[in-house]
């Protein structure tokens, strides 16, 4: 198996572990509620009826958690991984080597320029959500499980060598040198694929301070009406009740078009990494779609889709 189709089977693998999570309720109640979303009823259902020993060690699994803090762990990771192979690409070194070794090199390739914006790109989107981690983010005493965490930082490891893995031959070229880390002028598609970019990171990032201004007032909220909790009426949830997800799949989604090797419609690799993105926080949106029903009610939610406007 060479390197490429490795890494897709890596994400690929990653997405049906979580979607085997989600539809196993025993699993999906232990290891994807987590947050306000959480809730003790349906594993106090299974508690009542189950003492086996698998049960027992599933609880015990489940009590294996981090702070939700650590998302921003996420994108340091993210950012560490791309300064790393910015320092690595140019100058062929051993890690870089290592990898495009087990590479095919039959397949069609990104070209320098390619390779040059899906990594100012990733950079970017690192850098921002890092920013947003640190600077937006409350203080929680929420907690996530550490096989979600482990999961993160897998993905973002892994992004990372997506970025260049289908440009190894042209990176490889003898005459790659310093005078290539030079941008042109973007193609159409290029184009096109920037400003999905640039519109969806608007929006996530609307869409996260939002949330943020959202929860810096609930206590004033909770003190004059006794609930924590309110529907946000930002116009981005009129068709979305998580518009910030549908926002990061729109993310990996331009990534795909700008990354597509010449003859190809989408990058593949960014396809597999986007599948594994949709199912991850897809499952999550179903959560929070449903918990948002039972607090509001359905007139809340009517109309409203889980994540993706009109489709689910």
């Amino acid at each position: 198996m060479d390197a490429v189709t490795l890494l897709r089977a890596i994400y690929l693998a990653a997405a049906a572990a979580v979607f085997v999570v989600f539809a196993l309720p025993p699993l999906r109640s232990r290891f994807l509620d987590y947050g306000a979303r959480s809730s003790g009823q349906e594993k106090g259902k299974e508690d009542a009826n189950q003492h086996d020993v698998l049960s027992t060690v599933l609880d015990y699994a489940a009590t294996i958690t981090v702070p939700h803090s650590w998302f921003a762990s996420f994108y340091a990771v993210s950012v560490a991984c791309s300064l790393y192979w910015l320092s690595e690409l140019p100058f062929g070194r051993p890690a870089f080597r290592t990898i495009a070794s087990w590479a095919s090199l039959q397949q069609p390739s990104m070209t320098t320029s390619q390779v040059q914006v899906i990594w100012l790109m990733m950079f970017l989107q690192g850098s921002r959500r890092l920013y947003e981690s640190i600077a937006l983010a409350k203080p929680s005493q929420s907690s996530m499980w550490v096989g979600h965490w482990a999961l993160g930082i897998l993905f973002y490891i892994c992004t990372s060598i997506a970025v260049w893995i289908e440009g190894i031959p042209a990176i490889q070229n003898p005459d790659f040198s310093l005078k290539n880390l030079v941008f042109a002028g973007p193609s159409l598609r290029t184009f096109l694929g920037t400003m999905v970019f640039i519109l969806a990171s608007g929006l996530q990032h609307d869409c996260h301070s939002y949330l943020a201004a959202l929860k810096a007032s609930k206590k004033g909220e909770q003190a004059a009406s006794g609930s924590q909790y309110r529907l946000p009426d930002h116009p981005a949830w009129n068709l979305s009740l998580t518009p910030h997800y549908f926002a990061e799949c729109l993310i990996y989604l331009s990534l795909a078009i700008i990354a597509a090797p010449r003859g190809s419609l989408l990058n593949w690799t960014f396809v597999s990494a986007l599948t594994f993105v949709a199912i991850n926080l897809g499952v999550t949106a179903h959560g929070t779609k449903s918990w948002y029903r039972q607090k509001f009610g359905d007139q809340a939610v009517y109309r409203r889709a889980r994540m993706i406007p009109f489709i689910y």
